[in-house]
């Protein structure tokens, strides 16, 4: 499952490239968007006939790379999934920092709380590369929150992660060091991978895009990845990073 839907997002993507995305423009080729609702966590094990369901509401957005897909204080279409591409997810300051909270990549999606609360949204949504994504109206949701149960789960979960993912990432910038929140990422990276002791993983943003996502100064990362590679737990070939020892990494991490 996995291996197919990485082949669907790498296929979806060259398309685009090329210009056959097949949507004559108006983003609404059914089968596409029932591929991409269908590979959502959202719609796990759902039926098909209610997959088809949400992607009859649904549509496609393409946004070329550093695209504003939403702004702090808009209210959203809909919840948005990730078909291919890389999406920001980041609180702005006054001061025109900004606060990186979170990356996603294909088949993953966003905005369900404040989506079905009518809530505006209170993060900045950018394109880190070119991306496209499914917008998916509150109406069929709601219908599916109510008569479907396995689709009612999904939801109460997706929810829940979202909760727990927040007191984390507020837990690892007020009690972790810079040392320790690179080292979680890293192993975050390779987590999905087999318990071997090293593996490769790939960088799936610019290094100035992950210091912004840990809080830290891009000068500070580049000394830590120093100190890591120096203490052969890494090795580095541009974005490729290679984990020698993923026991001591994390380690550090915890």
């Amino acid at each position: 499952m996995v291996h197919r839907n990485i082949q669907g997002s790498m296929m979806l993507q060259q398309n685009f490239v090329n210009g056959q995305c097949g949507t004559n423009g108006n983003g609404r080729d059914p089968r596409l968007i029932e591929g991409v609702v269908a590979n959502l966590p959202l719609f796990r094990d759902v039926s098909r006939a209610n997959v088809a369901l949400a992607a009859s509401f649904a549509r496609i957005e393409h946004h070329r790379r550093g695209a504003l897909i939403a702004r702090r204080g808009e209210r959203l279409p809909g919840v948005i999934g990730v078909a291919y591409g890389l999406v920001k997810l980041a609180l702005p300051h006054r001061n025109g920092e900004e606060k990186v909270l979170r990356f996603l990549r294909a088949n993953e999606s966003f905005g369900e709380a404040v989506a079905l609360l009518d809530y505006p949204c209170s993060l900045n949504v950018v394109a880190l590369a070119d991306t496209m994504l499914a917008i998916i109206p509150v109406r069929p949701l709601q219908q599916l929150q109510e008569r479907d149960s396995v689709f009612a789960s999904n939801l109460v979960r997706t929810l829940a992660e979202g909760q727990v993912r927040l007191v984390r990432e507020i837990d690892a910038r007020i009690g972790r060091s810079s040392a320790q929140r690179l080292a979680a990422y890293l192993e975050s990276l390779a987590e999905p991978q087999a318990r071997a002791a090293n593996c490769a993983v790939q960088l799936p943003v610019t290094k100035t895009a992950l210091a912004a996502r840990l809080g830290i100064t891009k000068e500070t990362m580049s000394r830590l990845f120093r100190e890591l590679k120096d203490q052969r737990l890494i090795l580095m070939d541009r974005g490729m990073i290679t984990i020698l020892d993923r026991a001591r990494l994390a380690g550090i991490a915890n």
